[in-house]
């Protein structure tokens, strides 16, 4: 069997952690690379994990092809503290990932994104979503799929305010709220991305909404 590698980064919260299952489970990759801050409480004889501080992304040396790899980070305003702590985390650590996952050959590579993401956006969350798309799909990665969710629903492992009190709201309009907005669970955005990644037809800069996942 022709051996096929995985990178993640990501592997920790509500969606990386399904698709970290997935990756471990689908027979098609003999290797998961994962890449944390701190270890991962998953043993498996196919998963390699780099612990490291993300800001030294650029000094990590793989010496492997990568195939498929999966950017799962992301934060809130109130959990980074500043615009400039939020920009670091939703901005540079994916570009110096997507950088690193092309230094390496890959050849699809998957990011979650968030519904709204617009350069030009009034919202500095979705200017910053949306800064972060564009510089990607410039990048020039033989398959670039960008997930847009709308509002995650599933268990982390951190409080969120804010969006708790989304998911309440999402529960009890539910039959009022088109397909594209209504919330959608992590698990399922995970599925949907392994699915896109396995995918041998697309090429170029893809964008998948929340209905498209449903």
């Amino acid at each position: 069997m022709k051996e096929r590698v995985a990178l993640i980064i990501g592997s920790t919260g509500l969606i990386g952690s399904h698709t970290l299952q997935n990756l471990i489970q689908n027979d098609s990759f003999t290797q998961v690379i994962s890449i944390s801050r701190k270890p991962l409480k998953v043993n498996h004889k196919k998963l390699k994990e780099i612990i490291i501080d993300f800001d030294k992304l650029d000094t990590v040396e793989l010496n492997t092809p990568i195939d498929a790899a999966f950017c799962c980070l992301g934060t809130t305003m109130k959990k980074a503290g500043s615009k400039e702590a939020f920009y670091k985390v939703d901005f540079t650590y994916c570009i110096n990932f997507g950088k690193l996952a092309l230094q390496n050959g890959v050849k699809s590579f998957q990011i979650i994104s968030s519904m709204g993401a617009n350069a030009d956006s009034l919202f500095y969350y979705n200017q910053v979503k949306g800064k972060m798309e564009n510089e990607l799909a410039n990048m020039n990665f033989p398959t670039l799929n960008i997930l847009q969710p709308s509002l995650l629903l599933g268990e982390r492992s951190e409080t969120r305010v804010g969006e708790d009190f989304g998911k309440i709201m999402n529960q009890v309009f539910s039959p009022f709220i088109p397909k594209k907005y209504k919330g959608i669970e992590g698990r399922k955005v995970a599925n949907f991305m392994m699915q896109k990644a396995m995918d041998t037809t697309l090429s170029g800069v893809n964008r998948f909404t929340s209905d498209q996942m449903q």
